[in-house]
Parts: structure tokens; C-alpha cells; sequence
């Protein structure tokens, strides 16, 4: 994620990127859920981490609506379940080359409110490890739960290209347009 932050060039920008807390079944790396589907999968940890996080964003005094949450591949479907949880709107959700796992539980578990919060999907055409028709499928799902989600798609495999940045920059400031144009009409 630190090469898509310093493309963006935004200012007065902070970046919080926490490491996964489980440590992953095959080399070196971490992951957000540890398991698998025959012996079920702990999130406990992932949860407790994300919820202190935004709650640290938050005494660190950013307001809600300044607060974005990416994630890329499966951490793209934590940023949905995290934050479609908040008894608050933030200001965006933008899951990369992700999908919806247990979309039953991700609506159950949803706030009214989170509808507020907009969404963006980035997903690669060419990505063969998540296929576009899944993250094609959570925008659907999304925008049929009453979501603002819209999905952008480029010529990528399952990766961050550098481009994204530009159309995340542009999704951040679309966002804050519409929300000082909305706080100046009341």
C-alpha cells in the first residue's frame, strides 16, 4: 500500500497500514483471517485490531467523514465487514481485487447508516487469482442492499497498478466536494 499512497501525492494526508495479526499458514507473511472452510476461520483478532484502529484515527482527530479504509485482495472484504459494522459514515470503502465472503453475515451485520458511506471497487481485468466477476458480484450485491458503490476495472492482473492511486485521488475528492456542497445547502 505504500507505493499506491505516495502516487496519490495527497496533503495533509495520514496513513495508518496495520500488519494483519495472524501469522499465515505458508511462508513468511501475515493474514487478516486465519483457517479455512473445513475447520472454520478466526477474525476475532482482525476485528479487535480495526475497531481500535479507527477508534485511534478517530482520537487522533480526524472527523469520520475524512476517514477512507483500503484494502487490497482479503483485506478488501475486511474493509466491507469493518465498516458496513460502524454505527457511523465514513468518508469512502475502497476494496481492491476483493470479493464478499459470507455476504448473509455482511448484511446481518450491517448499520442503516453505513448506507452513507460510498464505495469504490477497483478490480483487474485479467486478475486470475480473484476474478473481476467476483468483485462484479459485491458491487451488485452492494448496490442492491442500497449501497452508493460504483466499480472501476483496469487492465491488470491481482495487483495495485500504479493508476489506481489516480482514480482513488479522484474518488476522494469527488467525495469531498459532494460533502461541502451538502453541508452548505443545510
Amino acid at each position: 500500500m505504500v507505493p499506491v499512497a505516495k502516487s496519490m501525492g495527497l496533503n495533509d494526508t495520514k496513513w495508518y497500514m496495520p500488519r494483519a495479526p495472524y501469522k499465515a499458514d505458508v511462508g513468511k507473511g501475515f493474514t487478516w483471517f486465519s483457517g479455512n472452510d473445513e475447520t472454520g476461520w478466526e477474525y476475532e483478532k482482525t476485528f479487535e485490531l480495526t475497531t481500535a484502529l479507527i477508534s485511534q484515527v478517530l482520537e487522533d482527530g480526524f472527523a469520520p467523514k475524512d476517514i477512507y479504509l483500503i484494502g487490497f485482495s482479503m483485506g478488501a472484504g475486511l474493509c466491507l465487514h469493518v465498516t458496513l459494522r460502524l454505527d457511523f459514515a465514513i468518508g469512502g470503502i475502497i476494496p481492491i481485487a476483493g470479493f464478499i465472503r459470507n455476504p448473509d453475515r455482511l448484511f446481518n451485520d450491517a448499520t442503516d447508516i453505513s448506507r452513507q458511506t460510498p464505495i469504490l471497487i477497483l478490480h483487474g481485468t485479467e486478475d486470475d487469482i480473484i476474478t473481476v466477476d467476483k468483485g462484479q458480484k459485491a458491487h451488485d450485491l452492494l448496490n442492491e442492499h442500497g449501497y452508493s458503490v460504483r466499480m472501476e476495472t483496469y487492465k491488470a492482473h491481482h495487483k495495485i497498478p500504479l493508476l489506481a492511486g489516480a482514480i482513488i485521488k479522484d474518488f476522494i475528492k469527488d467525495n469531498e466536494l459532494y460533502l461541502s456542497v451538502k453541508m452548505e445547502s443545510k
